[in-house]
C-alpha cells in the first residue's frame, strides 16, 4: 500500500512539474508572440520608410539628369525618353 502512495505521490509531483512547466511555456509563447507582433510592425514601417525613400532617390535622380551637364546627355536623353514612354502609357490606359 505504501509504494501504491509513494508512486501516486511521484505521479502527482510530476504532473505538478508539468503544469507548472506547461504555464511557463504558454508564457513565454504569448511573449514570443507579442515580440513578433512587434517585429512585423516595424518591419512594415521601414518597408514604408524605404518606398518613400525610393520615390524620392528617384525624383532626384530625375532631376539631376534634368539638369544634366554635357558628361551625361545620353543618360538624360534617355531618362526623358523614359518619361514620355510612361506617360504614353498612362495616356493609352486612360483611353482605353
Amino acid at each position: 500500500m505504501d509504494k501504491i502512495k509513494d508512486l501516486l505521490s511521484d505521479l502527482e509531483k510530476k504532473v505538478e512539474s508539468n503544469l507548472n512547466e506547461l504555464l511557463s511555456l504558454r508564457e513565454q509563447n504569448n511573449e514570443l508572440l507579442d515580440k513578433n507582433k512587434s517585429l512585423i510592425n516595424e518591419r512594415n514601417d521601414l518597408m514604408l520608410d524605404l518606398e518613400s525613400l525610393e520615390e524620392k532617390f528617384k525624383a532626384l535622380k530625375i532631376a539631376n539628369t534634368i539638369i544634366g551637364s554635357e558628361n551625361n546627355i545620353n543618360e538624360t536623353r534617355s531618362e526623358i525618353n523614359s518619361l514620355i514612354r510612361e506617360i504614353d502609357l498612362c495616356i493609352s490606359q486612360l483611353s482605353e
